[in-house]
């Protein structure tokens, strides 16, 4: 399983949220490429980037970071995500530099996105199933679709999306576990077909051994990594036993 050191930028800083929520804000680096060399030093298998701003606006601001960070990780790939809503958007960031992109609000408001991207660039598109009680969460985690976490899985699949970004809402920023019992249902009903990465509440080495063990893919950790709860060589051992 790959570890995903999550760097989430707001403002041009590296911040934090607790439950997406953008009034309960924790900032940890002023210069979010700190962060990333930080992370690339201690050796992450990837880093995992997602534009505040832009998930909550739409726009697009901080690509010149984006593409540096890109730039610094060399080897180590690079998975975007943040107000993508269109080809264009997946096109500009894959040109960049990046390994995947993360599709959000748009898997859900826009259905014939995912599948353009996926036939555009195989291999590359990831859909973040956001749940929140079960019902995805849109729009920077602001309101509730109609659509379920289950439905929306399926439908990723089916477009032919190489991942899932699974982040239970509620425990996100938490340090108060990963939604286990969740994320083991999509890795039996998907896992076959394309990876699960588990987001959202690790708090130390055992939960991460625990996604493992599990058949998740990845898991993007934050606030762990950030407040010394884990380590990145303690979460990349626990990911290989």
């Amino acid at each position: 399983m790959d570890i995903y050191a999550a760097i989430d930028i707001r403002g041009g800083k590296c911040v934090n949220l607790i439950q997406g929520d953008f009034a309960r804000e924790t900032m940890f680096y002023e210069d979010p490429r700190e962060a990333a060399r930080y992370f690339l030093d201690c050796g992450t298998d990837w880093i995992h980037i997602v534009d505040l701003d832009a998930a909550r606006s739409a726009v697009r601001t901080h690509g010149a970071i984006i593409s540096e960070i890109i730039r610094l990780a060399g080897s180590v790939p690079v998975q975007v995500g943040g107000g993508i809503r269109d080809l264009q958007a997946v096109r500009e960031v894959l040109d960049a530099g990046a390994a995947r992109v993360v599709i959000g609000t748009a898997a859900v408001r826009d259905p014939g996105l995912v599948p353009a991207a996926a036939e555009a660039f195989p291999g590359r598109i990831a859909v973040g199933v956001d749940a929140r009680h079960g019902q995805v969460a849109i729009e920077a985690w602001a309101e509730d679709s109609a659509m379920t976490a289950t439905e929306l899985a399926a439908t990723a699949e089916n477009a032919g999306a190489a991942a899932l970004v699974f982040t239970d809402v509620n425990r996100d920023g938490m340090l108060a576990q990963p939604n286990f019992e969740g994320t083991a249902a999509l890795v039996r009903r998907h896992g076959q077909h394309l990876d699960v990465i588990a987001s959202g509440g690790v708090h130390n080495q055992t939960d991460v051994a625990r996604l493992a063990e599990l058949g998740a893919a990845g898991v993007i950790i934050g606030r762990a990594l950030y407040t010394g709860a884990v380590t990145l060589a303690d979460a990349r051992r626990a990911a290989r036993t």
